[in-house]
This record gives structure tokens, C-alpha cells and sequence, in this order.
């Protein structure tokens, strides 16, 4: 009678340890099987920087950030598994921020630079730029040369400031905090001229009138994402996302979506080597 009343207490404990351990293993399950739909990152979040608005790369209301970068981003993001997250960042700090860890990586319509590779690595180009000179409508002003003298602005910490420092050496320069504030300090006769990307320049005539290109000034410039100095896993799942976009036509959507015209074709083989 004893021994079975022992043999009975130790069945109920093994089970009761057996029901314990079930439970543990689906608790486990329940916190990891929501993370998302698999691939390079296992479903983590990308946590990314972006200077907004700089329409049509970037622009909207968090979080329903759109344009661009935002659209392509979120294409590489899908084909490594990783969701982006973005995070509105003064383009003036932007590349000591990824670098300190304050995301992961940069998109914003950001030209690839010696200096900028000092701090972060790039992707390969995603986007073959250009500079534009933008103006009044009906301005006397028909070209870069024609600033020369002139109140000019451009976006601080961007290659069109370096290049009206470089090129307008006799002219007022006004660095502006973001792009749309130096278009606007040029529709209220603040400034005579403006040098910013060729396609913001292009939005701004579509969509806030009473100004016009001047001149697009060819440069050479290619856009990349950014990383920290060092993120060589992150960099390349980048640029095995970025690489697929581009061959099956997700580029291309997205590209013939915010500019209206068909990407050209040196994209599709523009590569980078990280320094």
C-alpha cells in the first residue's frame, strides 16, 4: 500500500514536471515565432536615418514617411527579411549618428564622398545624380556662371553647398537646414539662386511654381547608402538586397514612380568598393 502510494506521488510529479517544460517550450515559441518573415535578418527591424522632407526621396509625416528612398529602402528591406524603421536626422549630423550607432544605416539621397568615407561605408550607387541650378521664373539668371556675385543658398552639410563654395567665389552663400527652406527663401526674394539636386529642384517646379531650372550641372555624383565604418555583414545583405531590386524590375517601378522617366541604364551595373 505504501509503494504504491509512492509510486502514485512520483508519477504525479513527473508529470507535473513534463507539463511544466511544454509550457516553457511554448512560451519560447510565442515570443520569437512574430519576428518576422525570415531571410538575411531574421526579421529584426532595420532601424535606418533620413533627413526629411527632401521630396521626391524622401518626405510625409512619421510614420508614413514616402518618396524614393523610403520606397526602395523598404523593397531591400523586403528581400532580406529585415522591416525598416526610419528615423527623421539632421543631414548636418547624419553620418557621425550611423557611425555612434544611432541606427544602422543612412538613406538620403546621400552622394558618395572621400571625406563622408572617413566615418561610414557605402553601398553600391542606387542613383546617378546631378546639381541644378534653380531660379525665379523669368530670372535673367540662365546658369550656374550667372550667380556668380549673387545670393545663393543650398542645404547645409550637401554637395550643392560645396559646390556653389567652389564655384561662386564672389557670391553670398546661405546654408539652409533643410532644402525645402532654401527653395522657400527663394520664392520670397531672399535669395536669387538655389543649387540643389537636379530632381528636388524638378519637384519644386511642379509642385510649388514660381520657379524654374536654370541649368542641370553635371557631376558624377552617385547616391549610396550608409553604414558604420566596419558593418561589413550589414553592408553586403545591403547590396544583395539592392542587387535583386535591380534585377527584377522593382527598381524600375519605383524609379519611373517618383521621376517619371525610365532609370538609366549605368545604374544597373554602377558598383562601389568600400574604403
Amino acid at each position: 500500500m505504501r509503494t504504491t502510494r509512492l509510486t502514485a506521488l512520483l508519477a504525479v510529479f513527473l508529470l507535473a514536471l513534463a507539463s511544466l517544460a511544454v509550457a516553457g517550450c511554448g512560451s519560447s515559441d510565442d515570443t520569437t515565432g512574430g519576428g518576422g518573415s525570415g531571410g538575411g535578418g531574421g526579421g529584426e527591424p532595420l532601424t535606418v536615418g533620413s533627413d526629411i522632407p527632401y521630396p521626391p526621396f524622401e518626405q510625409g509625416k512619421a510614420p508614413n514617411y514616402e518618396g524614393f528612398d523610403i520606397e526602395l529602402m523598404e523593397a531591400i528591406g523586403e528581400k532580406i527579411g529585415r522591416t525598416p524603421e526610419f528615423q527623421d536626422t539632421s543631414f548636418e549630423t547624419i553620418f557621425r549618428d550611423v557611425q555612434q550607432g544611432k541606427f544602422e544605416a543612412v538613406i538620403s539621397a546621400a552622394t558618395i564622398t572621400e571625406e563622408r568615407e572617413k566615418a561610414v561605408d557605402f553601398s553600391n550607387p542606387y542613383y546617378l545624380s546631378e546639381q541644378a541650378v534653380l531660379v525665379k521664373e523669368g530670372s535673367d539668371i540662365k546658369s550656374l556662371e550667372d550667380l556668380q556675385g549673387k545670393t545663393v543658398a543650398a542645404q547645409q552639410g550637401t554637395t550643392g553647398l560645396e559646390l556653389a563654395k567652389e564655384e561662386l567665389g564672389d557670391s553670398e552663400i546661405r546654408p539652409y537646414p533643410e532644402g525645402p527652406d532654401a527653395v522657400n527663401a527663394l520664392k520670397s526674394g531672399t535669395v536669387e539662386g538655389v543649387i540643389i539636386d537636379a530632381p528636388v529642384a524638378q519637384n519644386a517646379v511642379e509642385k510649388s511654381g514660381g520657379v524654374e531650372i536654370a541649368e542641370k550641372v553635371p557631376t558624377e555624383e552617385t547616391y549610396g547608402i550608409a553604414v558604420g565604418q566596419g558593418e561589413t555583414e550589414l553592408l553586403e545583405e545591403i547590396n544583395k538586397g539592392l542587387e535583386e531590386v535591380l534585377d527584377d524590375g522593382t527598381y524600375k517601378t519605383i524609379y519611373e514612380k517618383w521621376f517619371k522617366l525610365e532609370p538609366p541604364k549605368a545604374i544597373f551595373s554602377a558598383t562601389h568598393e568600400a574604403e
